[in-house]
């Protein structure tokens, strides 16, 4: 989600209902503990988050996304964690009816990066540091699946992260950990 976009009230009924013959996931969109963040899609004519946002969201790829953010309670050491589910077609085949892998670790880090953009200063970046992921089962498509991205701890500019995707039983599929450093916004564009 690109900083500064403001959280909306509720998902589209457009997505809510795309996921409504996944019952695990379509509790999601009446969750109280959970706001409904923008999808991962991007705001032309920015320039950010068009891989995701533009790339990869066809009606063959990505082809409905929903973001939500669990707030932690004040005064508690919790962070944020950002649960996205999506809907993704055979266009992300590594293999005849499975995710690509490289796909699959892009999706992880787009969790992780939605989790890391809710926790630092809005006037800084984060981007990953290190990235590994674990690939426990096929991540199947056609498919309904559950992205995580948890923000475990946070030391002046690194942030460590935790990232699962789940499939609609609860079965984790993948799983990443990750180091992002927090730059300044203008650093990125800087090296170009």
């Amino acid at each position: 989600m690109p900083p500064g976009k403001p959280l909306q009230k509720g998902a589209p009924p457009t997505i809510k209902a795309h996921f409504e013959s996944t019952p695990a996931f379509s509790r999601l969109f009446s969750d109280p503990t959970l706001e409904a963040l923008g999808d991962l899609g991007y705001d032309p004519p920015s320039t950010h988050n068009t891989f995701i946002g533009k790339t990869l969201s066809t009606d063959d790829t990505i082809i409905a996304s929903q973001s939500f953010r669990n707030r932690p309670q004040p005064g508690t050491n919790e962070h944020f964690e950002v649960v996205t589910v999506l809907s993704i077609g055979s266009g992300v085949n590594g293999h005849s009816d499975v995710c690509h892998g490289g796909f699959v670790s892009v999706l992880l880090d787009e969790a992780l990066g939605a989790a890391a953009e809710q926790e630092h200063p809005p006037d800084k970046s984060a981007m990953t540091a290190y990235l590994n992921v674990n690939y426990k089962k096929p991540v199947m498509t056609p498919s309904n699946v559950l992205c995580r991205g948890i923000v475990k701890k946070t030391d002046g500019r690194k942030m460590w992260l935790e990232g699962l995707i789940e499939d609609d039983k609860g079965v984790i599929l993948a799983s990443a950990e990750a180091l992002f450093i927090i730059i300044e916004k203008t650093k990125a564009l800087e090296k170009l």
